[in-house]
């Protein structure tokens, strides 16, 4: 995806796009390597300077656009698409570190050179400091600093200087004047420049210092900055493996027919677009007024987008084969680029372990509503009132272990009221907007004392029944499974199918009044304990696979039915097999046609893999943070694991902050679910690996108090619920992407 949200974001990607395509297309580019290494604008940059992409995020006071960074990583975004060459990403980002100043005559003047064209560069810390001597005046500077991108190209170099008092001031030096030299290095990104900057008693006055500029600040702009033009590449390298895999032929087939192919393919794209979110969150956080969210959203982009980039390029470059090695091939170029953006964003190590620190900062994710759905907020208040002053008293059918399950006379006011599943239609719901979606959360987050409580299983099953259901399955069911006083489960899955559906082998065989079913299910959740049931069987041997399968309602105390529970690897039975044995199954128990099943089928699993990536909204990280109390910990090993888990999670989250800021404005769901569903299991892997490393020697012993090994035996069982990640990379490669099944 591109980073663009708003319809004028959109334009302003496209506008870029369309210049690059016109301008600055890549063969022409390889003509003038040398140029560009040397820091010779390309021929194209008085155009780009006439349209203003350089400067969208500049005050219009200054000659800019009156953007914000936002803006600007649109622009960059699109930019990293084309591989547009020469100082573009140097100078928005020495503008965008200018505008942070405190407002005075040097800042602006910096702005109002950037803004008229002239390329820019700005000399982080981590490229090191040019010693400032007080002199009559202003200061002497000395020293050498770099290699940094864009300093030959620049004509003016914003550069932090380092005082004999040991403090650190904002300087502007002119590559021109005299004690100053720049020299130019043999770029890895063979698009733009890369150099050092050296001062031999260059005099700076006084009045030419920029005060107000904050390294941590100006280190998280450059950062989301190159994130923009990582998650660029990201993308083409992800529309360009595609559209590869569809056309390219081996054995008489399109090799995106390949399972593995399709499955490589689906990860490149999972990630290139955590790649867009992370960048996106850098980009917004960039305004924000606390520090420290700044450097939390810096720190994610840092690690995701920039530091990930060279391993998605490499990624996409094997998909090609050998093809995408040679020379002659655009892939290498954005391979190079890649590796200049990871190198420049800073140690992806130190980003995490800043990250990664028990007690740092959570990123904010909240959504900020107009004030607007006044009289609906108001109504939502006065339910969640009346019911604070009541209990729930019942243990959950499904498990007693959780309050969310409980039912009582609190459920029985937030059922009636259509609270516990607001999006379903009244009057089992409210058929909440997205907005009021949010305006719910937020209110039951005010009013801890209230139980925001679950449907359970029946959470993926009651929208299947209201969308298909006859008006006697909604009469009979929808209250029950709100109010919590039924049990469900799910009985899909089968011994010889698994998660492919269409292969299951349980018969409905017609009989007077109903259906006769035999067969046997397996991995049913909460079957021990389940008043009813929704069983999938092949209702017609003779159709095809996907058509012959109906999707019926099963009283799970109906003769017949045997359950046996399955004890996994932690000893305990989470799971159950079912045995089916001439169970009489009523017509009103069949939801829709006979030959419906399949279809209800996938919007029941959908259901459920959109509550299962939502998971990482409980705290999964709490095993790596109680490791850091064991004694002789790897502690800093440790922080920069945690820090890699939580970069990771807040792309996610930024994933999914994107898609409802779209739902608000209107638009359908976008393929968020899915995407986070794989993420979500990469990263509870990754949490895993991580608390048996650090965990060491305690593991030998089992515990079961969310402890390492207690989180490492439960993982199965989160990685395959709702449909192992294969299944999850089939759908994303030949539903979202296209690629040809077999």
């Amino acid at each position: 995806m591109a980073l663009a949200m708003s319809e004028e974001q959109s334009e302003l990607t496209a506008a870029v796009a369309g210049f690059a395509q016109r301008h600055a297309p890549l063969d022409k580019v390889r003509a003038g390597f040398e140029d560009l290494a040397a820091g010779r604008a390309p021929e194209f940059w008085d155009a780009l300077v006439a349209q203003g992409f350089h400067a969208v995020h500049l005050p219009e006071s200054c000659g800019g656009q009156g953007g914000d960074l936002l803006d600007a990583a649109c622009v960059l975004d699109a930019a990293g698409y084309a591989l547009l060459a020469g100082p573009l990403v140097p100078t928005v980002i020495a503008g965008a570190i200018a505008a942070t100043a405190d407002p005075g005559p040097a800042a602006e003047a910096l702005l109002a050179d950037i803004a008229a064209g002239a390329p820019a560069a700005v000399v982080l810390p981590e490229a090191g400091q040019l010693r400032a001597t007080p002199v009559d005046g202003g200061w002497s500077l000395r020293g050498e600093v770099g290699p940094e991108l864009g300093v030959c190209a620049a004509q003016r170099i914003l550069v932090s200087a380092r005082t004999d008092a040991g403090d650190t001031i904002w300087v502007v030096v002119n590559p021109a004047d005299a004690g100053v030299g720049v020299t130019a290095a043999a770029p890895t990104d063979l698009t733009r420049d890369v150099g050092t900057l050296r001062a031999a008693d260059h005099l700076v006055a006084g009045a030419a210092v920029i005060p107000g500029l904050d390294v941590a600040r100006a280190r998280c702009t450059a950062v989301a900055a190159l994130a923009a033009e990582a998650a660029g590449i990201a993308r083409w390298c992800a529309d360009n493996v595609i559209a590869h895999l569809k056309v390219r032929e081996q054995f008489g087939k399109p090799i995106g027919a390949f399972q593995a192919l399709q499955h490589k393919a689906a990860h490149l794209y999972v990630q290139s677009e955590l790649a867009a979110a992370a960048a996106w969150d850098a980009a917004r956080a960039a305004t924000a007024p606390s520090a420290q969210q700044r450097e939390v959203a810096a720190a994610g982009a840092a690690i995701v987008a920039n530091a990930g980039l060279p391993d998605l390029v490499l990624d996409a470059l094997t998909m090609f084969g050998a093809i995408g090695y040679t020379w002659e091939h655009d892939l290498h170029l954005y391979w190079r680029r890649a590796i200049s953006i990871a190198a420049a964003g800073g140690s992806a190590g130190s980003w995490a372990r800043a990250l990664g620190e028990p007690d740092a900062v959570a990123r904010d994710f909240s959504v900020t509503l107009p004030e607007a759905e006044t009289e609906f907020r108001a109504h939502v208040v006065e339910i969640l009132g009346r019911a604070a002053q009541l209990r729930n008293d019942t243990p959950g059918r499904q498990s007693p272990d959780y309050l969310n399950l409980y039912s009582g006379a609190q459920r029985d006011v937030l059922a009636d009221a259509g609270l516990l599943a607001p999006h379903l239609p009244a009057p089992w719901g409210m058929a909440a907007t997205a907005a009021q979606q949010l305006i719910i959360a937020e209110e039951f987050e005010k009013h801890p004392e209230v139980v925001r409580s679950s449907l359970g299983i029946a959470e993926w099953i009651l929208p299947t029944i209201l969308a298909a259901g006859t008006e006697a399955q909604k009469e009979r069911f929808a209250q029950p499974i709100l109010r919590g006083t039924v049990a469900w489960c799910q009985l899909f899955s089968e011994p010889g199918a698994g998660s492919d559906l269409a292969s299951l082998s349980t018969r409905a065989t017609r009989v007077d009044g109903g259906w006769r079913i035999d067969g046997q299910k397996v991995w049913t959740s909460s079957a021990d304990r389940a008043d009813f049931g929704a069983l999938l069987a092949r209702t017609d041997p003779s159709a095809a696979k996907h058509r012959g399968i109906g999707y019926f309602l099963v009283d799970m105390t109906t003769p017949g039915i045997t359950v046996r529970p399955l004890r996994t690897a932690t000893g305990e039975a989470h799971f159950n097999e079912v045995f089916l044995d001439d169970v009489f199954v009523p017509d009103d128990m069949l939801v829709g046609g006979p030959t419906d099943g399949w279809s209800l089928a996938v919007a029941t699993m959908a259901n459920e893999r959109a509550a299962i990536s939502g998971y990482l909204k409980d705290d999964r990280e709490a095993v790596l943070r109680a490791l850091f109390d064991r004694p002789g910990v790897d502690r800093d090993g440790l922080t920069r694991a945690l820090g890699e888990v939580r970069a990771a999670t807040n792309a996610v989250a930024a994933l999914g902050l994107r898609d409802i800021l779209n739902r608000l404005a209107g638009h359908s769901p976008g393929p968020a679910t899915s995407i986070a569903k794989v993420a979500t299991g990469v990263i509870l892997r990754r949490i895993g690996t991580a608390a048996m490393e650090f965990a060491g020697r305690g593991s030998m012993v089992e515990q079961r108090d969310g402890t390492a090994l207690a989180h490492a035996l439960q993982l199965p069982a989160e990685l395959i619920g709702g449909g192992t990640m294969e299944v999850q990379l089939n759908i994303i490669a030949t539903v979202i992407l296209g690629l040809p099944r077999k």
